[in-house]
């Protein structure tokens, strides 16, 4: 049986990436996922090295992330061009190179896509994540100049600017209001995500004999709930510590309420999805037959 927590011959858990909150500096997997590893290797880095943006580099880091040798160097080609068994796919019309403008459209599936978007676009945890965007940004954006003033830092960032000591109650403050921001924007993407998947495919899997417990939709969707959940307590720390807004913050709690209920009305069968490293020692129930 095959232990979906299991490292592979790299060293890295399969798929660990997958279902999480992309907070790689905090990772109890970091130097076992693909995706970390490469994140926090590049702290540090020169500002031309991977991780600058440009197009080149961006090809560095996949190539890293995925494991795969760098291409030879211009140098490297200069010592091959005598060899006799050099490449000849260009000469013979054949390049791996993939251009997606190549190929030719397909009216059905495009026709499909856009009913998939359609009713996405239609479905209520979408324009619930849509609000919660927004809410939280009706409510940040004119408290934040007091409160840097108050030495409370609403992104990492920020932390640098400060000067002196602060108060316990501003970096606990800090602190809430800094996860608060963090899935500002990914609560609404992972309710999308979930939703468009589910709605693509449903089935996906049953050619294979396998249910959709551990289909992308429904690890989509545990991991929404848990962002609910840590949204939650990050707003009840604001209203402690933050009296004088308390009340502005129960329609957001409220919003984040309904969000969480509707999350696992859709998707009833987050609980019995297990993420790799994350829900260890439990095994998927497909895998564990």
């Amino acid at each position: 049986m095959k232990d979906i927590h299991a490292l592979d011959a790299q060293g890295f858990i399969l798929g660990v990436y997958n279902y999480c909150d992309r907070r790689c500096e905090r990772c109890r997997f970091v130097r076992q996922c693909r995706v970390g590893i490469v994140d926090v290797d590049d702290i540090g880095e020169a500002e031309d090295a991977i991780g600058s943006g440009k197009v080149e580099d961006m090809k560095d880091r996949l190539r890293k992330l995925m494991n795969v040798p760098p291409k030879p160097s211009d140098d490297d080609a200069d010592e091959d061009e005598g060899d006799d068994e050099d490449d000849t796919d260009e000469e013979e019309g054949f390049s791996f190179d993939f251009d997606p403008n190549d190929m030719e459209p397909d009216p059905d599936y495009e026709k499909e896509q856009a009913e998939i978007g359609r009713k996405t676009k239609a479905h209520p945890l979408t324009n619930l994540g849509m609000t919660h965007t927004t809410m939280v940004s009706e409510w940040i954006d004119p408290r934040e100049a007091e409160l840097k003033a108050s030495g409370v830092s609403l992104y990492r960032t920020d932390e640098l600017g400060f000067a002196g000591a602060r108060t316990p109650e501003s970096l606990v403050l800090s602190e809430a209001l800094d996860e608060i921001l963090w899935f500002k924007y990914m609560l609404h993407i992972k309710c999308q995500r979930a939703v468009s998947g589910k709605i693509e495919d449903p089935d996906w899997l049953a050619d294979m004999g396998i249910g959709p417990i551990q289909s992308d939709w429904n690890g989509t969707a545990k991991l929404a709930i848990e962002i609910v959940r840590r949204c939650q307590q990050a707003w009840t720390t604001v209203a402690e510590l933050l009296p004088e807004a308390a009340d502005d913050t129960v329609p957001i709690q409220e919003l984040l309420r309904r969000i969480g209920e509707e999350l696992k009305k859709e998707f009833p069968d987050t609980e019995r999805f297990v993420r790799a490293g994350w829900d260890a020692p439990r095994q998927p129930e497909w895998e564990a037959e």
